[in-house]
C-alpha cells in the first residue's frame, strides 16, 4: 500500500528526514511555489501523524520530524526509499484499484480518489466497469454502497483464486502482495521457509511448482490473519501424509499467531499440496483411488502409440511419474489452479506435432475434467512424453551415414559443432571437412550427405544447411532427413498441388469463409469427407492455429483426412486471423494416418519458414511453380 499521496510529498519527507529544511529551500528544490509547499506540508503532517509522529517547525531552522514512534518512522523511511511508480497512468491506476478492491478494507469512494489521484471521476467509473468484467471471471462482483462507492463481494475461495492469478501474472509480485494485504511479509521469506521444510522432510517440489505453491500459502495465511476463513471446504482425494504436512505448514508460516487452524483450511492446503508436490507411493498404479488418472494415462499412451505407429514402451518408473503428473494436473484443472509454462511458445513452435497429438488426445478426455485444460498444462504433457518419442524415432541401429562437412571457419569451431552432431546422431560418420573452394572444385560427392555451415550449391547429394553455431532445435530438425535413407522428401511432390494453391486479395475472405472454402475444395477433390470441416472448426475454437503469430495452419483434431494434402492460401496484404493479428500465409493441413511420418516433415517445413524474410518472399509468389521452387529449400 502506498503511504505517500504523491511523489513530491514523498520527496519532501525524504528531505526533512535528513535534517532541518526551510520552506523556501523546499520550494526551490521542488520547483514549486511556497504556497504549494505549505499545502504539501499539511498533507505530510497528517501522514506523519498517522504513524505516531509529528512535523515540528523552528522559525530559523525550518521543519523537522519529532519521532515519538520509532517503528512508525521506520515504516515511512522504508516506503520513501522504494522506487516511485506513478499510479495515475491507466494501467497502474487500474492495478491500484484492483488491489484496493481485493483488500476489502472499506468501500472505495471515487470522489476521494478523484481528489487525491487528480483523475476525472468519469475515467474512474470506466475503470470500475472494466474491473467488473474482470472480477466476473472469478464469480466476484463489485457492489455499490452509495453514489460512486464500491466494494468487492464473493466467496472466500473466489477471492483467493483471483488474488493468486493476479500475483502470478504480476511483474512486481512482492510489491503487489504487500499492496493487497498491507503487509510487510515477503513472498521470498515464505518461499525460503517452505523450501527448508520440504528438504528436511524429503518432499519433492520443483522450483517452478514451489513458486506457485508459495503464492497460495502466502495468500492463505494473510486471509486467515484478516479473519477471512475458508469454511465448509473438504478434500480427501490425496495421500494421507499430505494432511499431516498441511497441519505442519500452516502453523509454521503463521508463527503461532492463530492457535487453532480450522480443518477446512487444512483440507484446502492439502489440496494445493496434492496439486504441486510429487509424493507418489509405491502402489500408486494399483491404488483404486487413482482409477480416473490411470484411465487418462492409458488413453494418452494408447493414442500416442497408435498415432506414431509404434509401441510406446514406458517402464514402470516412467509410468508412475506420468501418472503422478496427471493426478496433480487433474487436481489443478478441477480446482481452477492456474500455472504458467515458460516454454509453451517454444514447444508449440519446435514440437508442433507432439503438441497437436497431445491436444487431440485430451480432447477425448474432457469428461474426466471439470474445467478446460490450459495450453500451459498441455505443454508440460508434451515435455513429459516427448523424450521417449524422440528416442523411438531416432532408432536406426546398424545404419551409418557418411557426411562431408563444408565450413569457411577455422578447424576449432567446426570440431565443436561436429562433436555436438555426433553426440546427437552416433550413426553419422564425418569423413572429412573441406573449405568452400575445395567443395566447389569437386565434381562429385561420395558421402551420403553434405553438412554445410555456409551457403553452397547442391551437387549430386543433398545439402543440410546449418548456421555456424546451431541451436539444439536446428540440430534436432536433421533427424527426419537422416531417417529418410538419403532420398529427397517426397512431401513436396505428393502433398502440395497446383489445384490446392490460391492467391487472394485481403478483402476476398474472412477467416471463417476461408476455412469453409478451403475445406470445400479438399472435399471436392476427395481428400476429406463431410466431417473434416467440423473438426477444423472445433480445433480452432480450442486454441488458435497461429504458429508463432506469423502463419496460420488450420487443421482438424487428429489425422482424419482420407488422403494427405496441404492447401496453401497466400494473402500478399494479409488477412486477419485473430483479433489484431494478420498473416500472409495460410496452410490448411489434411493429413491421413498412412502419411504420419511425412507429416513430421511438413511440420518441420512450417517451422523452418518462420523467418520474417522467408514469409515475405513466399507471400509474394504469384503462381504455384514459383512458390514450390522457393519452398523446396526449406524441407530437410
Amino acid at each position: 500500500m502506498r503511504l505517500f499521496t504523491n511523489k513530491r510529498i514523498r520527496d519532501i519527507f525524504t528531505q526533512i528526514a535528513q535534517g532541518n529544511v526551510t520552506q523556501t529551500s523546499l520550494a526551490k528544490e521542488m520547483n514549486v511555489s511556497t504556497r504549494t509547499i505549505r499545502s504539501d506540508l499539511k498533507d505530510l503532517n497528517d501522514i506523519v501523524g498517522g504513524f505516531g509522529n509529528s512535523l515540528i517547525h523552528h522559525r530559523k531552522k525550518g521543519f523537522s520530524i519529532q519521532v515519538n514512534n520509532p517503528a512508525g518512522h521506520k515504516t515511512l523511511l522504508e516506503q520513501s526509499q522504494r522506487p516511485w511508480k506513478e499510479t495515475r497512468s491507466t494501467a497502474e491506476r487500474r492495478r491500484a484499484l484492483l488491489s484496493m478492491l481485493l483488500r476489502q478494507d472499506a468501500e472505495i469512494s471515487l470522489e476521494e480518489l478523484e481528489s487525491t489521484w487528480f483523475i476525472s471521476i468519469y475515467s474512474l467509473r470506466n475503470d470500475i466497469a472494466l474491473l467488473k468484467r474482470h472480477f466476473a471471471l472469478y464469480d466476484l462482483s463489485i457492489v455499490s454502497g452509495g453514489v460512486d462507492k464500491f466494494k468487492l463481494s464473493g466467496s472466500e475461495i473466489a477471492f483467493r483464486r483471483c488474488i493468486y492469478d493476479n500475483l502470478l501474472r504480476s511483474k512486481e509480485a512482492e510489491e503487489d502482495y504487500q499492496g493487497i494485504f498491507d503487509s510487510l511479509a515477503k513472498i521470498s521469506n515464505i518461499k525460503l521457509a517452505l523450501s527448508d521444510y520440504f528438504v528436511s522432510h524429503g518432499l519433492v517440489v520443483s522450483d517452478v511448482n514451489l513458486r506457485f505453491f508459495t503464492l497460495i500459502c502466502g495468500i492463505t495465511c494473510e486471509r486467515i490473519l484478516r479473519g477471512s476463513w475458508l469454511l465448509d471446504y473438504e478434500f480427501d482425494a490425496c495421500e494421507p501424509h499430505l494432511k499431516i504436512v498441511a497441519r505442519d505448514i500452516l502453523p509454521l508460516l503463521l508463527a503461532d499467531a492463530v492457535p487453532n487452524i480450522a480443518q477446512s483450511e487444512i483440507d484446502y492446503m492439502a489440496m494445493n499440496l496434492a496439486a504441486f508436490c510429487s509424493m507418489t507411493s509405491e502402489n500408486t498404479l494399483e491404488h483404486e483411488q487413482h482409477d480416473a488418472e490411470r484411465a487418462v494415462m492409458n488413453h494418452f499412451l494408447s493414442y500416442v502409440s497408435s498415432s506414431w505407429f509404434c509401441d510406446v514402451s514406458y517402464d514402470e518408473l516412467s509410468r508412475k511419474n506420468l501418472l503422478s503428473h496427471i493426478q496433480a494436473m487433474r487436481i489443478r484443472v478441477n480446482n481452477n489452479i492456474t500455472i504458467i509454462n515458460p516454454l509453451i511458445e517454444q514447444i508449440k513452435r519446435h514440437y508442433p506435432l507432439m503438441y497437436e497429438m497431445t491436444l487431440a488426445a485430451f480432447s477425448e478426455l474432457e469428461h474426466f475434467f471439470s474445467n478446460k485444460i490450459s495450453d500451459d498444462e498441455i505443454g508440460y504433457l508434451v515435455m513429459h512424453i516427448g523424450a521417449i518419442l524422440e528416442e523411438i524415432h531416432l532408432k536406426d541401429e546398424g545404419h551409418t551415414i557418411s557426411a562431408l562437412v563444408v565450413n569457411d571457419q577455422g578447424e576449432a569451431s567446426t570440431r565443436i559443432v561436429c562433436q555436438k552432431i555426433i553426440r546427437m546422431y552416433p550413426n553419422i560418420a564425418m569423413t572429412k571437412c573441406v573449405s568452400v573452394e575445395q567443395y566447389k572444385a569437386m565434381t562429385r560427392v561420395e558421402e551420403s550427405i553434405v553438412i554445410s555451415f555456409v551457403g553452397i550449391e547442391e551437387k549430386n547429394k543433398r545439402v543440410i544447411n546449418l548456421p555456424p553455431l546451431p541451436e539444439r532445435w536446428q540440430l534436432e530438425n536433421m533427424k527426419y532427413f537422416l531417417t529418410a535413407e538419403n532420398t529427397p522428401p517426397a512431401a513436396m511432390v505428393n502433398y502440395f498441388s497446383a489445384d490446392h494453391f490460391f492467391v487472394f486479395e485481403s478483402h476476398v475472405h474472412t477467416k471463417e469463409s476461408l476455412i469453409n472454402f478451403l475445406s470445400s475444395q479438399l472435399e471436392l477433390k476427395g481428400r476429406v469427407d463431410e466431417h473434416y470441416l467440423d473438426s477444423v472448426i472445433e480445433r480452432e475454437v480450442r486454441a488458435s492455429t497461429l504458429l508463432d503469430d506469423k502463419i496460420a495452419i488450420p487443421h482438424p483434431l487428429g489425422l482424419v483426412a482420407l488422403s494427405t494434402m496441404v492447401t496453401v492460401a497466400i494473402f500478399p496484404d494479409g488477412i486477419e486471423w485473430d483479433a489484431g493479428k494478420k498473416v500472409k500465409l495460410v496452410y490448411m493441413l489434411a493429413i491421413s494416418e498412412d502419411a504420419f511420418v511425412d507429416s513430421m516433415i511438413i511440420y518441420d517445413y512450417l517451422t523452418n519458414i518462420l523467418d520474417n524474410d522467408v514469409i515475405d518472399n513466399l507471400s509474394q509468389c504469384e503462381n504455384y511453380s514459383e512458390f514450390i521452387a522457393l519452398s523446396q529449400k526449406y524441407f530437410l
